[in-house]
Order: structure tokens, then sequence, then C-alpha cells
């Protein structure tokens, strides 16, 4: 189980797009979100007056280091309207406005599922600012979260779930052997 005091890692076969879509987060410990990777781009502060897709999130936006504060809110809504997520993007959540820069020793982007000491080179940060949770997608969803007891056990072994083996066979009815 990779876990930093209250915060478990784990992995979803997701994406950042489709956690937004299927679950929009309502919490009042996610009113704000914290864009520090937008399609691979880990400068999305920079991508602010260039790109039209964070054009609806130039009013709002904060820059914090080379990341991006908005209130989710606005977040889903411009998700609802435009496609925002690609996938490589990373997203953090927090119940107030932060305004200290994520550390740029570790990211949950993918490909490669997080571990102990991506966990611990953000940990603190994401407890000194409240964080509720972090998710960084590429090839499926990295998530940290904030969880206790039976959760926090069922949460952390995703992380050691096999990846998605998908075998394309020449047609239905062709056999492994030929």
């Amino acid at each position: 189980m990779v876990s930093y005091k209250d915060y478990v890692a784990g992995w979803l076969d997701w994406s950042i797009r489709d956690f937004l879509t299927l679950d929009p987060p309502s919490a009042p410990s996610m009113r704000y979100a914290l864009i520090t990777c937008l399609d691979s781009n880990l400068k999305p502060a920079s991508l602010l007056k260039k790109g039209v897709e964070l054009g609806p999130l130039a009013d709002a936006a904060r820059p914090i280091g080379n990341g991006l504060l908005v209130p989710t809110w606005l977040l889903l809504q411009v998700c609802s309207h435009n496609q925002l997520f690609f996938g490589f993007d990373e997203v953090w959540f927090f119940p107030r406005i932060i305004t200290e820069p994520k550390p740029n020793t570790a990211w949950l982007v993918g490909p490669a599922r997080i571990d102990q000491s991506k966990l611990d080179g953000l940990g603190g940060w994401m407890a000194d600012n409240s964080c509720s949770l972090a998710l960084g997608d590429g090839e499926g969803l990295n998530f940290i979260v904030r969880a206790r007891g039976l959760a926090k056990h069922l949460l952390g072994y995703s992380v050691d779930q096999p990846r998605p083996n998908v075998t394309f066979l020449a047609s239905p009815t062709a056999s492994i052997a030929g």
C-alpha cells in the first residue's frame, strides 16, 4: 500500500475527464482546483493567455507557481462545454485558496503508477495545504485521496491492480493456436 499519514494512493482505469464527467466533485473540501499539468505541459500558467481552451478560466484563474488555481465550479462548467483535459494532465483539489506551489520533486502523470517515493515527495505539501484529492492521468488515473480505515485499505491496493491486457483477434472465431 502506498500511503502517507491519512493519504493513500491508488489507480483506476479512468482519466481526469472521465472523473469530472461521471462524478463531478462538489464536496466543500474540493472548492478549488490547482491544474499543474495540462496535456503534458508542466507550466499551464504559461498557457493562460495563449490557449483558447483556457480563455473561459482567464478572469478567475490565479497563477500558483507554474500551475493555475481556479474555483472547481468554474472548472466543471468549462469542462462541460469545452474539452480541456486530453490526457497527461494533473489536478489537485483543496477546500480553500492556497498560495504554496506544488513541489517540482514529483508528479502524478502517467504512464507510471504512483509509488511511495512520489507520495513521500508530495505528502507534506498536501497535508500542509489540506489537499483532499489529487489526480494525474496518462495511462489510467493515478490518484491520492485522504482516507482512513476500510476505505484506505481498499483504495490502497488499487495501485497494484494489473494493467488492462487488451488482445485483439483477427475475428471472433479465431483461436489463439491459429
